[in-house]
């Protein structure tokens, strides 16, 4: 990605997530736009987007709540953290009471059989009534972001492999069957890893075997791509 592309993804982000009452844009943006053309910052920022992305969608179907952090407030984590300190959102849908998810950004999760072992998707989609110490029985769908500064670079099989260990360890694998129901964004309903450059096409049957998504393309326009 160009510099000048980078620019735009943060005008992006910068529409898709101001306060309705200030104008300003919220959440850990205001610490990542000073790096963003470093790779740290920059891998921020797209997985910022990405949440705020399919938040948008979803809020077609979905009345959008957001739940405070104790520590934090309304701010976000720049990094995996422990879910109570830091700010989430509740979905619940317009019509059908029963359909209602969490929705967090880097929020650890624990193993039930090894509690000191956790890991933390970018974002996750979690039940209703998942605790503030949640465990792999509360998640029923992950998605990872991985940034590409050129979108023409592939994700390597590396990030496959890591994201298909996350989706076993989470037990997340029957995402794709879940009441979840996004609005344009109908090819992310499963366990996804997004990326605005390229997904590894030659390994669609292992994606498909695995019940993971590699979501191409998936940046400020709209034309992304789905291979799994």
């Amino acid at each position: 990605m160009t510099k000048t592309e980078i620019k735009k993804l943060k005008i992006a982000v910068e529409k898709l997530t101001k306060w309705e009452s200030s104008g300003k844009a919220f959440g850990h943006f205001n610490v990542v736009v000073e790096d963003a053309t470093h790779l740290k910052g920059a891998d921020r920022l797209y997985e910022f987007f990405c949440l705020m992305k399919i938040l948008e969608d979803l809020s077609k179907n979905y009345k959008i709540i957001l739940q405070p952090g104790t520590k934090s407030g309304k701010i976000f984590p720049v990094a995996p953290g422990n879910k109570k300190y830091w700010v989430y959102f509740k979905a619940e849908h317009n019509t059908d009471p029963t359909n209602k998810y969490q929705i967090c950004y880097g929020t650890k999760i624990k193993l039930r059989k090894a509690p000191k072992t956790s890991f933390a998707p970018d974002i996750s989609i979690q039940k209703y009534d998942s605790t503030e110490d949640p465990d792999e029985t509360m998640v029923e769908l992950i998605m990872d972001a991985k940034f590409k500064f050129k979108n023409t670079d592939t994700l390597p099989i590396i990030q496959l492999n890591d994201f298909i260990q996350k989706v076993t360890a989470l037990e997340t694998i029957n995402a794709d069957s879940i009441s979840l129901q996004f609005s344009s964004l109908l090819g992310l309903k499963g366990n996804c890893l997004l990326t605005n450059g390229n997904a590894l096409n030659d390994h669609e049957t292992y994606c498909k075997i695995y019940k993971i998504k590699q979501v191409e393309k998936f940046d400020t326009e709209s034309c992304y791509n789905v291979v799994g």
